[in-house]
């Protein structure tokens, strides 16, 4: 009994913690119990990972070394947004920790859970109110989507955002240490996670709460106490950067290399960019009528399918016209494709709104903000001046593509709104009465609008769109005899099968609503405990979006564990290919989607790949050369395209060899000096790469005064190929001009010359080449980017402080409560 009282454990406390863990492990595991029977999720963008990251990963498992550059795809990148370990990031540790080392996908579903539960603990809300808040986060459909498409890194970035956020709002509510630890740790795990685009949007939420915590300080005249706070958090701010500083400082540096850093190319329309494009950025935008799916999942069709894999569908067609509205897409919205919608939960939906009319604080408005800005800005092109200003004003705003993506903010906000307050009324349940204003407003917004869309679907929603006309037209087309037949009853019909699905989810969203103001209602009038108004209001949480995630995550998305890690089988072509011994060549498949697949990338160095952020000068030399009708052969043979797959006769991948192929590195004998990136990318259109190297004035310099000599028996030729380490030999009786068949990266590329520190210049627009000295010797192109070696250092540092501050913390907690609990034993 002195025992435990010296220990001070209060189990009774901890009871609420227990389960929820256990209970978050539970629903992790058995969402995804296929992976207890051995099988893995097969993830659509991990396989195309698998294939860009396998001569990265396969030099990793012979050396025990990072590659940082792998020529696998476009002919050559940085593999810093492609797969590197950074093994001095603490992070790791405090991510495996955070996810209790569970696999995948397990692992992700929990940290949805756990950090929103988190986040709900430090802003002091009831435990078992917390539980009920992470579960109505967790299920939300767009996070259980991104899993099964493969988006890991924007999950673990999403699952974050709440305990992040939450450490935030500790630090002002005068929490400064505990405050600042735990922004430093949850920081850097976002950074960590390597999503940019959701860490950025996770600044608006933090910058909008931000304005409304300094004018609640102003308010009160406590200044002094938020800069107090924003100072703690600046310093938690740089620890996070810092434990991240090798990641960072690489990808800033390809960043302005990249697709997000602009093209100089001012050919015909094109104009220089600092960003990317509004078409670009804008081409998923969700439909403002499509911003309904937050209440009802199917208001446009869920995910991209056929709608004859719905059996309520086809109930409504016509036997006669089934097999041919079975081909139309079960969705209608205006995205290109997609592969389900953001349902927040019908029920978290009608809490939201409650919480919107009874919760107060500078919390409230900055999360009411966020998610209205950030429905507004999802609609991209549907909104275009909108779009426009933030894209032309907004630093950084133009540097992400796929605006749908921001709804992660509503996501985030919506429940919390809901959660806080649930709380509320936990505390008070009599401050709801069913006949006011607040109440019957919150349920004429959810529940009212699903019914009323149920009764009068087509009074607000069309159910075609233009793809459906060219469909029909190209139907009309094929079969003139049935034009009349086709025009009159066919777009009826698709209507009637859209409107049943329409219906079944606008129906189920009001039933489900009406439970839970029912149960709302019970509990405020006490005539349930609160222990039954929770546990009630968990179940039907779960019963709503549990199934609903199902359409999108499910057994069916699970193989055999041998074809998730081999994901590629080769063909013939493949193999015939791989028999070839030469150190380094390229490929061109032209089987595929070149410049958007990695199956090519798995097996070979591809001249084409899969990437969201490419090098700029690759983009514009697909553009301008390797894309439509024309391809351009000196460009594919000064990039050392030495075989080309193609279709055979009998539709089986066959091999063609490329004679013309220039090899690795040449001598040339004549420069062409051009003004500038437009005359540079033109005249690769009229050029012999054998003969000739293309370089830009800005280049001349490492020319000037150079006469070239012939000497036809000089050679060169690559000795020693690694992805980021090359050497070759050369002999030459007079100097000479090198092209090496690279490409050119203006950063950390290291070149000696017989061991002496060289330079190299960028040549016919992506290639690099330099000049060689009369006589023999070794030229050695080694990839050492600061950003990782003292980066790494860097890293080490900040994780030992994090570690030490924690520690400190931990150890004067513990001195604390020791000295409490002997103070109660004195007591006693």
């Amino acid at each position: 009994m002195k025992f435990t009282k010296s220990l001070n454990i209060d189990f009774k406390a901890l009871l609420p913690y227990l389960v929820a863990i256990g209970l978050f492990l539970i629903m992790s595991v058995v969402y995804v119990h296929p992976i207890l029977g051995g099988k893995q999720l097969l993830q659509p963008d991990i396989v195309k990972f698998q294939g860009m990251a396998k001569e990265i990963s396969d030099f990793r498992d012979v050396t025990g070394q990072e590659a940082l550059w792998t020529n696998s795809m476009f002919g050559g990148m940085p593999a810093f947004q492609i797969s590197v370990i950074w093994k001095y990031n603490i992070a790791n540790f405090f991510h495996n920790v955070m996810t209790l080392w569970l696999p995948r996908p397990a692992d992700m579903i929990f940290l949805y859970f756990a950090g929103f539960f988190l986040f709900l603990i430090l802003l002091k809300v009831n435990p078992w109110v917390a539980l009920i808040g992470a579960m109505a986060f967790a299920f939300s459909s767009y996070h259980f989507i991104i899993i099964q498409a493969g988006h890991n890194s924007k999950a673990v970035a999403i699952a974050y955002m709440a305990p992040v956020l939450a450490s935030v709002i500790y630090t002002f509510r005068g929490k400064l240490l505990a405050g600042g630890i735990l922004f430093a740790i949850f920081m850097g795990l976002q950074v960590f996670s390597n999503h940019y685009q959701i860490t950025y949007y996770l600044g608006i939420m933090v910058f909008f709460y931000g304005l409304f915590e300094l004018y609640r300080h102003m308010k009160e005249k406590q200044l002094p106490r938020f800069f107090k706070g924003l100072a703690v958090l600046v310093g938690g701010l740089i620890i996070a950067l810092g434990i991240n500083i090798g990641s960072l400082w690489s990808t800033f540096t390809f960043a302005e290399e990249s697709m997000r850093g602009g093209s100089e190319i001012t050919i015909g329309d094109r104009e220089p960019t600092e960003g990317l494009s509004m078409d670009y950025i804008t081409q998923w935008s969700y439909g403002v009528g499509e911003t309904f799916s937050l209440l009802i999942p199917n208001v446009k069709g869920g995910a991209t399918g056929a709608l004859g894999n719905n059996p309520v569908a086809m109930e409504e067609v016509e036997p006669a016209f089934r097999r041919i509205v079975a081909m139309f897409n079960h969705y209608w919205g205006e995205q290109p494709f997609t592969s389900g919608p953001v349902y927040v939960g019908a029920i978290v939906l009608f809490l939201f709104f409650l919480g919107v009319f009874y919760v107060k604080g500078p919390l409230k408005w900055g999360l009411l903000l966020s998610t209205i800005l950030s429905i507004m800005l999802s609609w991209g092109y549907n909104f275009p001046s909108f779009t426009a200003f933030f894209i032309e004003h907004i630093p950084l705003y133009d540097s992400f593509r796929a605006v749908t993506m921001i709804l992660v903010i509503a996501e985030l906000a919506i429940p919390a709104i809901a959660v806080l307050f649930l709380h509320q009324m936990v505390l008070n349940p009599g401050m709801l009465k069913w006949n006011s204003r607040e109440f019957l407003a919150a349920l004429a917004l959810t529940a009212g609008l699903a019914l009323v869309f149920y009764l009068l679907p087509t009074t607000f929603f069309s159910f075609t769109n233009n793809r459906d006309q060219e469909i029909i037209a190209g139907l009309i087309a094929q079969n003139p005899q049935a034009a009349d037949q086709i025009r009159i009853h066919l777009p009826s019909l698709l209507e009637n099968a859209r409107i049943a699905v329409f219906q079944a989810d606008a129906i189920r969203s009001f039933l489900f609503i009406v439970a839970a103001a029912g149960a709302v209602l019970l509990f405020a009038t006490k005539k349930i405990k609160v222990f039954a108004f929770l546990l009630i209001l968990g179940a039907l949480i779960t019963l709503d979006m549990w199934p609903v995630n199902k359409r999108y995550l499910n057994e069916g998305h699970f193989q055999p564990r041998r074809n998730v890690v081999t994901p590629f089988r080769p063909t013939e072509a493949n193999l015939q290919i791989l028999q070839d011994r030469d150190l380094h060549f390229r490929v061109f498949n032209t089987t595929v989607n070149t410049f958007n697949e990695s199956s090519t990338s798995w097996f070979h160095r591809s001249i084409g790949g899969y990437h969201g952020a490419k090098l700029q000068r690759f983009q514009d030399i697909i553009d301008f050369h390797l894309s439509g009708e024309q391809i351009n052969m000196n460009v594919l043979n000064m990039l050392n395209t030495k075989y080309f797959i193609v279709p055979g006769e009998d539709q089986q991948p066959q091999v063609l060899l490329n004679p013309d192929a220039m090899g690795n590195a040449w001598f040339v004998a004549d420069l062409r000096m051009v003004e500038n990136a437009d005359e540079e990318i033109l005249a690769l259109n009229d050029f012999n790469p054998d003969s000739t190297a293309i370089v830009d004035r800005r280049f001349s310099a490492y020319v000037e005064g150079f006469s070239l000599e012939p000497d036809t028996l000089a050679s060169i030729q690559l000795m020693e190929y690694a992805p980021n380490r090359l050497r070759y030999q050369y002999q030459t009786a007079t100097r000479q001009i090198a092209v090496f068949s690279e490409i050119f990266y203006p950063h950390d590329w290291k070149v000696t010359l017989n061991g002496e520190p060289a330079e190299n210049f960028r040549a016919n627009y992506i290639l690099r080449a330099m000049v060689i000295p009369a006589g023999s010797g070794e030229i050695i192109f080694e990839f050492r980017p600061a950003s990782y070696f003292t980066g790494s250092r860097i890293a080490w540092s900040f994780s030992a402080l994090i570690l030490l501050l924690s520690a400190v913390y931990l150890w004067f907690q513990y001195k604390k409560h020791r000295n409490k609990a002997g103070n109660q034993m004195t007591d006693i």
